[in-house]
């Protein structure tokens, strides 16, 4: 589920705003090519018991904007803000058809470092929250958790999958 959540945010930025040049899965803005740049990353949560066999986990997501303007950082601050405005009105209240609760906004604030000021880099980070829940499921279900199936697209663009595998993480 985690990976299915960043997968979904990475997506939604992507689709609704053309002016971010690219955005990963990882956490921390930090050594993007290009900018505006934006990473995702599911973070840390909890565990809340809800019955014999079932807890809920509440979910922190990072979302973190990174804009580059040498001029100044008013200039900075002024295109760097309207985006990440557009971030958080696009993810608030999201489920992207996943079983999980409503993205919530939690907290956000200004992450810019000493060296990305040098740099004419202004860092923005919030942090949204969500939930879902997990059931005791048995062995043989786990297992199946374990497998990753990997499609191999040798030409890019061109979208015809070329390759498959399947991969079996080693388990307890």
């Amino acid at each position: 589920m985690f990976a299915d959540i960043d997968l979904a945010i990475q997506q939604r930025i992507t689709d609704k705003i053309s002016s971010i040049r690219d955005v990963m899965v990882k956490k921390g803005a930090r050594g993007m090519l290009v900018t505006p740049a934006v990473s995702v990353s599911v973070e840390q949560g909890t565990f809340e018991k809800q019955g014999q066999a079932t807890y809920k986990i509440p979910t922190d997501i990072y979302v973190e904007l990174e804009f580059k303007n040498l001029r100044n950082e008013e200039d900075r601050r002024k295109g760097a803000y309207p985006i990440f405005l557009a971030i958080i009105q696009y993810l608030t209240l999201q489920t992207f058809n996943l079983d999980i609760d409503p993205l919530a906004p939690v907290k956000w604030g200004n992450v810019t470092e000493k060296e990305d000021k040098a740099t004419g880099v202004l860092r923005l980070m919030i942090i949204f929250r969500t939930g879902f829940t997990i059931r005791k499921i048995d062995d043989a279900a786990i297992n199946s958790l374990l497998k990753i199936g990997i499609d191999y697209f040798l030409k890019p663009g061109d979208d015809v999958k070329d390759a498959s595998d399947t991969v079996t993480l080693q388990g307890a």
